[in-house]
């Protein structure tokens, strides 16, 4: 056989078909993206219950309470102040009150 009917052999062959394996593994991994996206905006958009606030409120008192330490740097304080404020700030936007 010489190396240009070898050629046109390869040529001829009719496709498998094997693309559309790449397209459902596409199109599944799209549905994961769509699956993991539905359950973080769930998971942000779902009704706050009182226990979630409550937990909010111990994580703002335990971030003045480090804020507050003496014998935390100066450093760590002043970043324990800006971040405890902020969480004041994001409890006040989510629950349309002053926290406690």
């Amino acid at each position: 056989m010489s190396d240009d009917q070898a050629r046109n052999q390869s040529t001829d062959r009719a496709d498998t078909g094997k693309r559309g394996g790449c397209l459902w593994l596409t199109l599944l991994g799209l549905a994961f993206i769509v699956l993991v996206f539905g359950i973080i905006i769930y998971s942000i958009t779902r009704e706050q219950t009182a226990d979630i606030q409550a937990n909010e409120l111990g994580a703002i008192q335990a971030c003045w309470d480090k804020a507050n330490n003496p014998s935390a740097t100066l450093t760590s304080r002043s970043f324990a102040t800006d971040s405890c404020k902020e969480m004041e700030k994001q409890f006040r936007i989510k629950y349309g009150r002053e926290p406690k």
